[in-house]
This record gives C-alpha cells, sequence and structure tokens, in this order.
C-alpha cells in the first residue's frame, strides 16, 4: 500500500533505562500517529542495539493508548535473558477512526532484579507509519 505518513523517534545516546519491577512498567518511549482515516493500517517498528538483563529475565510488550496491543502476549515485544541482545519489534494495527494513537514500550524484570530496556550509550528508534487501506 501507498505510505501516507511516517513519525519516528530517536535517541542516538541513551542514559540507562531500567527498573526492577516485576509489573510492567511504562519506558517513556513513545511515538504517537494520528491516522488520517479509518482501516488505514498503522505499522509499528521498535529497535535498540543493547539492552540488559543480567542474571534473571526480561519481558517487553507494546502498548497502544495505556494498554497492551491487542492480542498482545507476555514476551510480544521482547524475552530477554542474557546480556548485551538487541531488540527489534515489528507489530500492525487498523485504525478504527482518526483519534490520535501513542504506542509505548512497557517492560518488566521478571525475578526483580535490575533490567535494561536501553543501554548507556546505545540508540533506539520508534517509527509509526500509516499505510493506505
Amino acid at each position: 500500500g501507498k505510505v501516507l505518513q511516517v513519525v519516528r523517534s530517536y535517541n542516538a545516546n541513551n542514559s540507562y533505562l531500567s527498573t526492577t519491577s516485576t509489573s510492567l512498567v511504562a519506558s517513556g518511549l513513545t511515538v504517537a500517529i494520528t491516522p488520517t482515516k479509518a482501516g488505514n493500517t498503522v505499522l509499528i517498528d521498535f529497535s535498540t542495539p543493547m539492552s540488559d538483563c543480567g542474571t534473571t529475565v526480561m519481558t517487553a510488550v507494546m502498548y497502544q493508548n495505556g494498554s497492551a496491543m491487542a492480542g498482545a502476549g507476555a514476551y510480544q515485544l521482547s524475552y530477554l535473558n542474557k546480556q548485551y541482545v538487541p531488540i527489534s519489534f515489528g507489530g500492525k494495527f487498523v485504525a478504527v477512526d482518526t483519534s490520535p494513537i501513542t504506542f509505548e514500550v512497557y517492560f518488566r524484570s521478571s525475578g526483580g532484579s535490575l533490567v535494561y530496556l536501553l543501554h548507556a550509550s546505545s540508540s533506539y528508534q520508534m517509527t509509526a507509519t500509516e499505510i493506505l487501506g
């Protein structure tokens, strides 16, 4: 389909973004898009070259307007059990109307130990792309 708009959030040199929470927490990493027409597809992409979960497991899920994306499982965006691992995610949503949509990464530590969604000096990108139809 035809690309109608692209919205990108990018940071080339991050600080650590971490948690010890065993419940999913908002990362603050967001991208927002306002679809031009109901029925259009919105592609959502996220990547970072370096995450770190040390000796525990980190899981992550993509949220849409404050709730997990429809059909998202517990490991939708990530299941990490190693140090210094990249994350790459590609998702899809069909717009039901022309209301703004904010996508945000939520993450947690399965064991309560410190995990890093973003490692210091790494980068991240989130992109929302609206496709006709």
